[in-house]
């Protein structure tokens, strides 16, 4: 929960530095790319989040992969701040908080979606327009193909599953015939 709490102070401190600067939508998607470059690396985690590892070294690595992805110069300086504060570590989950206070400012809702084979543009446009105006504002959709549903929807908003799937009808069915 403490991560969590820093998470969104962090994020929220950030969206009142960089008003008319630099859009959360651009800081949080360089904040994400050089998240995921860390986290996918169990080397850059070991070194980023080992206290015993000397600051300056860490700074070093740290400017190697600014270097590589080249973000605003605001998000190098809020990197090297989190990096000297010792909330590196926290660096996804900030992330994540921007993300959801940019989709509040924006007027933006996330929606996970599972199908059991690939959409048309067409019908992942329906989609949209259908979870937009149920909560009225502007979806966005994560689509994911997943053949064991083997047909229908899975939409997950926040922590609300809506299962339109028919491996979860078949489920159902299976538990009222046994009944």
């Amino acid at each position: 929960m403490k991560e969590n709490i820093v998470a969104k102070r962090y994020a929220k401190a950030v969206s009142d530095v960089i008003k008319g600067k630099v859009s959360i939508d651009r800081f949080a998607s360089d904040l994400r790319t050089i998240s995921g470059m860390i986290e996918a690396s169990r080397e850059l985690k070991n070194i980023f989040y080992n206290p015993a590892i000397a600051i300056k070294f860490k700074e070093g690595i740290l400017s190697s992969l600014i270097d590589r992805v080249n973000p605003d110069p605001v998000v190098r300086n809020f990197l090297f701040l989190i990096l000297r504060k010792n909330r590196i570590k926290y660096i996804n989950r900030i992330t994540v908080a921007l993300e959801e206070l940019s989709d509040r400012i924006m007027n933006r809702v996330r929606v996970k979606i599972k199908t059991a084979f690939k959409l048309d543009e067409k019908e992942v446009e329906v989609i949209k327009n259908r979870f937009a105006e149920a909560t009225n504002r502007d979806a966005i959709l994560d689509i994911q193909v997943d053949t064991e549903l083997i047909g229908g929807i899975v939409a997950q908003i926040g922590s609300t599953v809506l299962d339109g799937s028919i491996k979860n009808q078949l489920r159902y069915f299976d538990k009222a015939r046994k009944l």
